[in-house]
C-alpha cells in the first residue's frame, strides 16, 4: 500500500530538521573542542592564558559558520559528520590526557 504524499513530505521535513539540529550540534562540538585545544596550545607556546583563550574563541567564531555550511552542503554528509565527530572526540580525549599530565 502506498502512503499519501503528505506523509512522505512530513517525514522528509522531519529528517531535514533532524539533520539540521545534528549538524548544528556537531559543528559546535568540533569548534568547542578545537577552541579548547588551540587555547592550550597557545598557552603552552608562551602566550598569556587570557590572550590564548580570546584568540582561540575568535578562531572558533570564524570556524563555526564555515563548518556548519560544509556539513549542510556536502554530498557525503554522513561520512563528514562521522569524521567530524571522531575528530572532536579525539581532541577532547587529548585534552583529558593533557589535563591529567599537567
Amino acid at each position: 500500500m502506498r502512503r499519501p504524499a503528505s506523509n512522505n513530505n512530513r517525514m522528509l521535513a522531519r529528517q531535514r530538521a533532524l539533520w539540521l539540529v545534528l549538524a548544528l550540534l556537531l559543528a559546535y562540538l568540533f569548534s568547542w573542542a578545537l577552541s579548547a585545544q588551540l587555547a592550550l596550545g597557545l598557552a603552552w607556546l608562551g602566550q598569556a592564558p587570557s590572550e590564548a583563550v580570546l584568540s582561540s574563541s575568535i578562531a572558533a567564531f570564524v570556524l563555526y559558520p564555515a563548518l556548519l555550511l560544509w556539513l549542510l552542503c556536502a554530498r557525503q554528509a554522513r561520512r563528514n559528520a562521522l569524521w567530524l565527530s571522531g575528530l572532536a572526540l579525539a581532541l577532547l580525549a587529548m585534552q583529558r590526557l593533557l589535563a591529567g599530565a599537567g
